[in-house]
């Protein structure tokens, strides 16, 4: 394990009101730093640590769609590779980086030996064009998947305006100054003066927006050598995002995102009876080790729901909610427990559940239009995000709404998730469908068995 070695830049101090200004007409909501900067700038030294959150450099609720653009003119391969890892944000936060050869704002490099580094949030704005604002040493396709999930999603996080999570004072306190300067300068090439900018000045609490604690495990976060530690315990750093990467960028950037049955660092869950299965999307199998119990691998699940779930869906609040008969629970993705005040019933919390569907449901999925499907028996219901309640007219029939469902499918399923391919997947006992989300329809030659296209997995079929 090595750290990213990643430096914020930072703009020079004549920049800084500009930039400040610049952050309100993006977002109003930074306005409050922007008032804290003024009172301290022109004359106060700053450190550029402290002005990455004294000046608030999120994009805004609203969202952040962005345009990228590449330098120096990579392969399409590389170019839809990196984007892809861009986007992964998308999956928990209203996010999107569309390529464009038209002034794009966010512009990255592959230059060698200048390491990787990205400008903050909004700073982006204030770099010249045709200069970069991210740099991706020497990134070629032949690069190491792992090194896309831990680089790009972390310098895309800067560019979001998330700054470094070791730099929160409950770690700092932790580091030996002299061992990390040591450290640092022997691995990095570091100065002093960078290590103390770099890794050694916590960001002020007052400033910042974030979670409550820190997340030693964040895509953020540097891992740090248990021998600069004082406590000689390391901070293990981040390899992709993690949930609670995912429910606080969905907090930052609330709104639309693309619909994924996906756990943050990449993980699927499936269910059968008191047993669970957890599935890696990158190898593409189940994990080893697997299955295990439900209870108590899962913090705060009532004991009728360690003993097995009917269905599950992950919302787009960074929530997943767990059905069980005519009950249901809301689990925090990012403190991964369940929220307090649960079970609740499905009754008077579901808006427009009525009938069977009131007893519990048999599966569900957030699609890519704003909407969430719950399957019954032979009927589902079609359930609006925005307006948080079912829409007119469900529940409806499945055969004849859903193309290509073979009939055992259209008289009831078993699960269904959506993945991060376009596809969802529906299970029926041993049996799976693949349902293409664009062209609407299952795709040509399914059903087809579960064992061997999911290695590892249940083969019976699943509950969830």
């Amino acid at each position: 394990m090595s750290d990213i070695g990643c430096t914020i830049k930072h703009l020079p101090p004549a920049d800084w009101q500009q930039a400040a200004r610049d952050a309100v007409v993006v977002n109003p909501a930074n306005a409050p730093a922007v008032d804290a900067l003024m009172q301290a700038a022109p004359n106060a030294v700053i450190d550029p640590q402290h002005l990455a959150l004294l000046t608030a450099k999120y994009w805004g609720a609203g969202g952040v769609k962005l345009t990228v653009g590449f330098l120096d003119n990579p392969a399409t391969d590389l170019r839809r590779r990196i984007l892809s890892h861009m986007n992964a944000w998308g999956a928990w936060a209203n996010v999107t980086f569309v390529e464009s050869t038209t002034s794009p704002q966010v512009r990255i490099a592959r230059t060698a030996n200048d390491g990787y580094w990205s400008y903050l949030g909004t700073d982006v704005l204030q770099i010249p064009a045709g200069q970069p604002t991210l740099n991706l040493d020497s990134f070629t396709m032949n690069t190491p998947d792992s090194e896309f999930y831990r680089v790009v999603r972390h310098e895309t996080g800067h560019t979001l305006g998330f700054p470094h999570e070791h730099m929160r004072k409950e770690i700092i306190q932790r580091i030996d100054t002299a061992k990390a300067i040591a450290y640092f300068g022997a691995t990095q090439g570091w100065s002093p003066q960078e290590v103390t900018a770099q890794v050694l000045t916590p960001l002020p609490n007052s400033a910042l927006i974030a979670t409550a604690q820190p997340d030693p495990v964040s895509i953020m976060c540097y891992w740090l050598p248990a021998s600069i530690m004082k406590d000689n315990v390391a901070v293990v750093g981040g390899t992709d995002i993690d949930s609670r990467d995912a429910a606080f960028a969905g907090r930052v950037y609330p709104g639309p995102v693309a619909p994924t049955g996906i756990w943050p660092g990449g993980k699927a869950y499936f269910f059968q009876g008191s047993q669970y299965d957890r599935y890696d999307v990158k190898t593409d199998k189940v994990d080893g080790g697997y299955p295990k119990p439900i209870a108590p691998n899962w913090p705060g699940f009532p004991a009728a729901f360690a003993g097995g779930i009917d269905a599950y869906v992950l919302w787009t609040n960074g929530k997943a909610y767990f059905f069980k008969g005519n009950q249901y629970i809301r689990y925090d993705m990012g403190e991964d427990k369940v929220d307090a005040g649960y079970p609740a019933p499905i009754a008077g919390n579901w808006p427009g559940f009525s009938g069977a569907f009131l007893t519990g449901i048999n599966a569900g999925v957030v699609w890519n239009n704003g909407k969430a499907y719950f399957f019954k028996g032979s009927k589902y219901i079609r359930y609006d995000l925005k307006t948080d309640k079912v829409d007119v007219g469900y529940p409806k029939p499945i055969a004849g709404n859903w193309p290509g469902f073979p009939a055992a499918f259209a008289n009831g399923i078993d699960a269904a998730i959506v993945w991060n391919n376009g596809k969802a997947y529906f299970f029926k006992g041993a049996q799976y469908i693949r349902y293409d989300m664009k062209t609407d329809k299952v795709d040509a030659g399914y059903p087809k068995p579960i064992t061997p296209a999911w290695p590892g997995l249940f083969p019976s079929g699943i509950d969830a």
